[in-house]
């Protein structure tokens, strides 16, 4: 193959981080953050609903190298800010006991006017997710990729998910997260599209009927943004460790590239209904890395572990143009010792306490991330 066929496709990575105090509990402390954080990090750093969160965002990166450097800076700039007020960094898809109801709210306009339209749907989101761009200059071929990359939403679910607890039960869910989210309107596995003025329409049409005031708020979970050039993956839950937060954006610039390397073939890549896509997305909400996902062509189940290898070899004559064959092959790691979700209830069966959970989950969120020397 031709490096010539590899698109060459950026990538931006926004991940939503818990701030935690002493007591191992959410602490409303995002504007003595922003403050701190702001000058070295500009608009990098963000609220958002609760005051218990900061969302970060990568600039526009060439490649997951540099995509790298922008998670580490982030991650390590927000852990030593918050180190002297006694409070910590954690990653993960739920905080395991802090209660909804006891969250401060951002006092911000735009999360009035949410928090008036979406009443207690709103006020019970304490979740916290990764979200990945990849840009797509050309508007039709954003459609089809979303069309595509739809079946894999699942799958980046499996492996992404960190949320087995919610106001201090173990589920038996590994992503309690996406219940949480599906409350939500406009939500889930988005429809199939035949063409970018069919989506223009659809949000139109919301916006004069005033359900929604602009794009933005299509929050399905693959969806082409209402801004940006670019296709956003939103269904993975808080990636806890940064090689699994590189894994997932890999892969999913790797998917982009080679579903537009098939089109640009003349191979097109098989479809199916929401309904079916969401068969498995349940799935993977329920079991992770443990989960048997549907092949509907087959009409036969197949153990998420080797449907892992399968999507490795499925991207494999892309990720070494792309510079990202060792963050994809990280896949393997996760396959063989499980998701973020399955350490955190290995934790939790050995010490029977929560707070060890959160523990774990603040040692795993920096480990690897060299701490920055600050003015």
């Amino acid at each position: 193959m031709k490096k010539a066929d590899v698109p060459r496709l950026t990538i931006g990575i926004e991940e939503e981080f818990q701030i935690v105090d002493g007591d191992r509990q959410l602490k409303s402390h995002i504007e003595t953050l922003l403050a701190a954080a702001a000058p070295r990090l500009g608009e990098r750093v963000k609220r958002e609903m609760m005051q218990s969160v900061v969302e970060v965002g990568t600039k526009i990166c060439r490649d997951i190298a540099e995509a790298r450097e922008e998670i580490l800076q982030l991650r390590g700039t927000l852990a030593v800010l918050l180190r002297p007020a006694g409070l910590r960094l954690v990653s993960a898809g739920t905080h395991p006991f802090s209660h909804w109801q006891e969250q401060r709210v951002t006092d911000q306009e735009r999360y009035k006017v949410l928090e008036e339209e979406l009443q207690d749907v709103i006020r019970e989101l304490l979740i916290f997710g990764l979200h990945v761009h990849v840009g797509i200059p050309d508007r039709e071929r954003r459609i089809e990729v979303v069309n595509e990359a739809r079946y894999f939403l699942p799958h980046l679910l499996a492996l992404s998910t960190s949320s087995p607890f919610w106001l201090a039960r173990n589920t038996g869910l590994k992503s309690y997260r996406q219940i949480v989210w599906q409350r939500f309107p406009r939500t889930g596995i988005p429809p199939e599209l035949e063409s970018w003025d069919e989506y223009e329409n659809y949000v139109e049409l919301l916006v004069r009927t005033k359900c929604i005031d602009d794009g933005r708020k299509i929050w399905w979970d693959l969806r082409p943004h209402a801004v940006y050039p670019t296709i956003e993956f939103r269904v993975c839950d808080a990636a806890t460790r940064i090689e699994e937060t590189l894994c997932i954006a890999a892969l999913t610039q790797a998917i982009c590239a080679k579903l537009l390397m098939l089109r640009d073939r003349n191979l097109g890549f098989r479809r199916y209904l929401p309904q079916l896509i969401q068969e498995n997305k349940w799935r993977a909400m329920r079991g992770g890395i443990d989960a048997s996902l549907i092949d509907f062509g087959k009409e036969a189940e197949v153990p998420m572990r080797l449907l892992a290898t399968e999507l490795l070899e499925f991207v494999d004559d892309v990720v070494d143009d792309l510079g990202s064959r060792a963050e994809v092959e990280y896949v393997q790691t996760m396959a063989r010792d499980g998701t973020s979700a399955d350490r955190q209830l290995r934790v939790f069966a050995e010490t029977g306490h929560l707070h060890a959970v959160v523990d774990h989950l603040a040692a795993e969120t920096v480990a690897g991330v060299p701490e920055p020397v600050l003015d």
